[in-house]
Order: structure tokens, then C-alpha cells, then sequence
């Protein structure tokens, strides 16, 4: 029994390690960070979004396009290895969510900070919701990915395209 105990509370804190460095989206400071991509001042919460490496380090992004625009870019690059990648909820209701697991509507009557009319929704249901009021279409990461590099063709190292 005294066996089991210990090593009960060997794999508790094993696990507490683990899990304590599993890195978490950062804090933007809005109106003074700055884009990872096309270097401009991040002001606008329901927009921005972050990458984060396997190391733990934040890259911020003033907008859905900017972030898959560098990530299309680090996937040519290999520049830094990806843990995880983040979006808000564009009704701030949920904080960050996980990039893959997001709804993203792509509606011209919702301008983004760089113009690809992108937003990132929690669940389908809401995304379809914001869809019926704005109209659209609604997309995964990889449809967001697909609409930035038709429309930006962000492999060049020297930002935007489309100016």
C-alpha cells in the first residue's frame, strides 16, 4: 500500500510539471505590440490572435489573416516549431480558442483589420448565426489558410501581398 501511495503522488506531480509548462496564449498589449507578420500596432481584441512555439513563445498577430499568412509562411520556412495556435472569440465570450477547433466566417460585411473579412467563432451555431446576419461563408483553419494564400500569396518574406 505504501508502494502505491508513492508512487500515486510521484505521478501527480509528474503530471502537475507537465501540464504547468504547457504553454498558454499571452497577453496582447493593445495599441503598443506589434504584428508578427505585417508589423503593424495589434489594436483590436476580437481580431487578434498568437502562435505559440513549442518553447512557449507568443508571436501576436493583428489579425485571423496575418497569423495563417505566417503560418503558410513558417510551413515553407520551418522558421519556428508550432505548439499551438490561437484566435479570439469574435463575441469575446469564450477568450482564445485552439485555431483548428474554430468556425471562422468569412463575410465582406465584417472588415478585418488587414481585409480579408475574417472572424473566429467558438462553435458552428454561432458562426451560422453571424453567417444569417452578415452573410458569407463559413470556414475551417485549413479553408482560412486556402483563402489567404489565393489571396495573398504570403511565401515571400516580405509581408502582405495584396498592397
Amino acid at each position: 500500500m505504501r508502494g502505491r501511495t508513492y508512487l500515486s503522488i510521484l505521478l501527480m506531480a509528474i503530471l502537475a510539471v507537465f501540464t504547468a509548462c504547457e504553454p498558454k496564449p499571452q497577453t496582447i498589449h493593445f495599441g503598443s505590440d506589434d504584428c508578427a507578420y505585417c508589423r503593424m500596432i495589434i489594436t483590436e481584441p476580437e481580431y487578434a490572435s498568437q502562435i505559440l512555439n513549442k518553447h512557449g513563445r507568443a508571436y501576436s498577430f493583428d489579425s485571423i489573416e496575418c497569423m495563417a499568412a505566417y503560418d503558410i509562411r513558417n510551413e515553407a520556412t520551418s522558421e519556428i516549431a508550432i505548439h499551438s495556435r490561437w484566435v479570439p472569440d469574435f463575441e469575446g465570450n469564450t477568450g482564445w480558442i485552439a485555431a483548428e477547433e474554430a468556425f471562422y466566417l468569412h463575410s465582406e460585411t465584417l472588415r478585418s483589420p488587414m481585409g480579408l473579412f475574417l472572424s473566429a467563432y467558438p462553435n458552428n451555431h454561432t458562426a451560422d448565426s453571424f453567417k444569417s446576419a452578415y452573410q458569407g461563408e463559413i470556414l475551417n483553419y485549413a479553408g482560412v489558410k486556402q483563402l489567404v494564400n489565393d489571396e495573398w500569396k504570403p511565401t515571400s518574406r516580405t509581408g502582405h501581398q495584396h498592397h
